[in-house]
């Protein structure tokens, strides 16, 4: 493993610098355990693990918890579902779901499941065998390219064009053909016409038609030695579960979340393999949509996507050894920043940005029920797609909101009185809620008020504290 440290001399030359962001404070032992458990293993610390973390003096634990959550069954789920939630995999695909728990269990590399997840058993299946709308997502999710104006037009601002478009999309429907639009307005095609299987101009061709069309785009994926575009994104996909996105400020729905419009609830024109989506309209977007921001301008910081590039090949592809790549780090040490801090062109965060605890660990402190319990899209009106659970409609598609509805479900749902009904004394509920013992003030305060133990496991669910990851 790399060691990137600052040097001494660079670190004090950097603090220097006036140009440059104050670094934040090393996070303290409570805050570091709870962020640890929360981001690789998709819990909260337990209270016993609390305690021995403060107690343990040896100046390698933070390592060595890193190193342990990446290994625990909890680790292996949160990449399952980061994956399950970037190629929309959904409660019907048993095949899927099952091969995709395997390989996160075993960390399999990336280049082996985009493999899987592009040129195996499952895209005839998915996406009702829409060749365009299996395209698209496909190049979104893997290589961070928006295509979804191209679908329809020649955008002006974009790469790509309409016949890019349905060129990759050819490469998607098997044995059918695949025929422009009979609307289509270029002149490189006619109305209606064949378009034979290519790949776009990220470097790639024509198709060999004697070699499978969807093996051929995995390995154009995946051998693309120019760009390696796809490890970037994948690299970026980890960052941000643990560090959150630049210029990413608080996501904020007022009134409870709205589900993203359904793709076969948008279809238009003539060919059936078109369907339309506004440019400006659709479901939010996750991880990868701020690979091409172009915030890295100057030298000092332009080295960044390469170096995430290089670390992530560098361990073979492997998202669980990715992590505890990234929890080894010293930014990853540091205390969280708000949306509102200064990053002055910084393309990755020096210290991870404070979000809104995942939809999967408040469900599973107020019901104890393990991510592999639940299902992967939940029934409209779960408590899980009010806490941000998306569709799979979309790639990336679900978000951990703020809003009404979750504040009158805090405050009055009937999980969380259930919850606070089983809660055990008041000592116990900090380290299990918060991460940390009650202060004296604090325990001054349960005493004067002669709250019970329901009451104080009510107020530290209702908690800011609780509701964020530090």
């Amino acid at each position: 493993m790399h060691d990137y440290r600052l040097t001494s001399e660079k670190r004090v030359n950097y603090q220097r610098n006036p140009a440059l962001p104050e670094l934040p404070a090393v996070a303290d032992d409570t805050t570091f355990l709870r962020r640890a458990c929360i981001d690789l293993a998709g819990r909260l610390p337990r209270p016993d693990e609390v305690l021995e973390f403060i107690a343990d003096s040896s100046p390698d634990k933070r390592a060595k918890l890193t190193d342990a959550l990446t290994r625990e069954p909890g680790a292996a789920e949160v990449r399952f579902r980061m994956l399950a939630e970037a190629f929309r995999v959904r409660d019907y695909d048993f095949k899927t779901i099952a091969w995709l728990r395997q390989a996160t269990a075993e960390d399999r590399p990336y280049t082996e499941i985009v493999a899987a997840m592009i040129g195996s058993w499952r895209k005839p299946s998915i996406d009702e065998g829409n060749a365009m709308r299996a395209a698209v997502e496909t190049f979104y999710t893997v290589l961070g390219e928006d295509l979804y104006c191209a679908m329809c037009h020649d955008h002006p601002f974009n790469d790509y064009t309409e016949h890019n478009c349905y060129a990759l999309a050819a490469c998607f429907t098997g044995q059918k053909e695949m025929r422009v639009p009979l609307d289509y307005k270029y002149p490189d095609a006619k109305p209606g016409e064949v378009i034979q299987p290519a790949l776009p101009r990220l470097g790639g061709g024509w198709l060999r038609d004697d070699r499978d069309k969807l093996m051929q785009v995995v390995q154009w994926i995946t051998e693309d030695d120019q760009s390696k575009r796809f490890a970037l994104v994948a690299a970026l996909r980890v960052w941000s579960g643990m560090f959150g996105m630049p210029g990413q400020e608080a996501d904020i729905t007022v009134g409870g979340v709205d589900d993203a419009p359904p793709w076969h609830g948008i279809k238009g024109g003539e060919n059936p393999q078109h369907y339309h989506r506004s440019c400006f309209s659709g479901s939010p977007r996750g991880a990868a949509t701020w690979i091409d921001l172009t915030i890295n301008a100057r030298d000092d910081f332009s080295q960044a996507p390469k170096l995430l590039i290089e670390e992530f090949l560098h361990c073979g592809g492997r998202l669980g050894e990715f992590q505890r790549i990234l929890a080894r780090t010293e930014a990853y040490s540091r205390s969280g920043i708000d949306y509102t801090w200064k990053w002055r062109d910084c393309y990755l965060a020096p210290a991870p940005q404070i979000r809104r605890l995942p939809s999967e660990v408040i469900w599973k402190t107020l019901t104890g029920e393990n991510d592999a319990q639940l299902p992967q899209v939940p029934q409209s009106g779960h408590v899980l797609r009010m806490l941000g659970r998306g569709t799979r409609e979309w790639t990336d598609e679900s978000r951990t909101p703020l809003s009404h509805e979750l504040v009158r479900f805090m405050m009055n749902g009937e999980l969380v009185a259930q919850t606070t009904a089983k809660a055990g004394n008041a000592e116990g509920m900090f380290l299990g809620l918060l991460g940390r013992e009650p202060s004296d003030n604090e325990r001054a305060a349960i005493l004067r008020t002669a709250a019970s133990d329901q009451d104080v496991a009510w107020a530290l669910l209702n908690t800011t504290e609780f509701m964020f990851r530090p």
